[in-house]
């Protein structure tokens, strides 16, 4: 099974390689990279739909934080019936803990099947890119594994901005830190044109995460923050004339 995909995927590319040679690009090493970047393009674009309802389930799940928040308070002492009512508000308002791994997830397969697709390459002379002198070895400047790492971590980092804080939940912080570490470490070892797949991925991936899920819910965290000040600016001033109106009723009444 994992062979036949293997197979698949390196039809493709060597399809997307070949077109590219057609068109007159003669470089060894600027085809590979075209080809690679055409193929992650495609991988992304597929696996786009996945990424816009998980955004609409972070959205959702910032809309219904108030509720959250009260159920948190009046059951804090409680955990089973907190778990319970809150599994229940995400049930009515079809709200998924889970829907935002999925997208984060279906890469690393694919990233997987590259390896033994580049693996199976031999003989190419002159594949070469920038600094990089051979795509299919291991970056010798040791710059892409840094890429890598920091190219991992910062869509990680705004999806967890982006999404609501669970009660319980694991300290999404550390958790970014320690995939972005090992995604740097693993690729120190991969060929560079694998690595440059991840880090092209990594930022069609953080264009995506801003504008569907950081940005609208940074908006809505600005939208509710500005109705509590209104909320609270509201009761400052009924705070401040409620003596003034109980004075001038005094008044009145002594009159």
């Amino acid at each position: 099974m994992f062979q036949s995909i293997v197979d698949f995927m390196r039809n493709i590319f060597d399809s997307l390689h070949n077109f590219i040679v057609s068109m007159g690009v003669s470089d060894v090493g600027l085809s590979y990279v075209l080809a690679i970047f055409i193929f992650t393009l495609i991988i992304r674009i597929l696996i786009l739909p996945f990424n816009i309802k998980a955004a609409k389930s972070t959205q959702g799940m910032q809309k219904i934080q108030p509720e959250i928040k009260k159920i948190q308070e009046k059951y804090k002492d409680d955990k089973e019936k907190l778990s319970t009512e809150t599994m229940k508000l995400y049930k009515e308002h079809n709200v998924s803990m889970t829907g935002g791994c999925l997208p984060s997830l279906l890469p690393l397969p694919i990233l997987m099947a590259l390896y033994w697709v580049f693996m199976g390459i031999h003989g190419i002379e002159g594949a070469s890119f920038l600094w990089i002198t051979n795509l299919f070895a291991p970056d010798n400047w040791h710059i892409l594994p840094v890429l890598a790492a920091l190219s991992t971590y910062i869509p990680s980092y705004l999806m967890s901005k982006a999404t609501p804080a669970q009660p319980g939940g694991m300290n999404m912080g550390t958790m970014n830190i320690t995939m972005a570490g090992m995604m740097g470490v693993m690729s120190w070892n991969f060929s560079a044109i694998l690595v440059l797949y991840w880090i092209i991925g990594n930022i069609i991936q953080t264009i995506q995460t801003y504008f569907l899920n950081y940005k609208p819910a940074i908006k809505e965290i600005d939208s509710r923050k500005e109705k509590e000040a209104k909320v609270e600016s509201e009761k400052f001033v009924m705070a401040v004339e409620e003596p003034k109106n109980l004075a001038s009723r005094k008044r009145k009444k002594n009159k």
